[in-house]
């Protein structure tokens, strides 16, 4: 029968010998890059401003949208 070994790459090169010139570089791992300070949301405060912009414009027309339903409502079935 065949013998299948699951190694995995820390393990064959921890068993390999290797001259000092020759030794594998261990793995550096990069820092996230911050361009700029972040808040809570994780937005800058452009990004911010602008949600912000759209939020009250969407939520505008939600309210009005809603306020206009609410006096269909009150028309068709005044003490409904």
């Amino acid at each position: 029968m065949m013998s299948v070994s699951f190694l995995t790459e820390s393990h064959l090169v921890a068993e390999q010998k290797f001259t000092p010139a020759q030794q594998p570089k261990p793995r550096v791992e990069a820092a996230p890059v911050v361009a700029q300070a972040q808040s809570l949301s994780g937005l800058t405060d452009q990004q911010a401003q602008e949600f912000h912009e759209q939020f009250k414009v969407t939520y505008t027309a939600f309210v009005a949208l809603a306020a206009a339903a609410h006096l269909f409502v009150l028309a068709v079935k005044p003490w409904f």
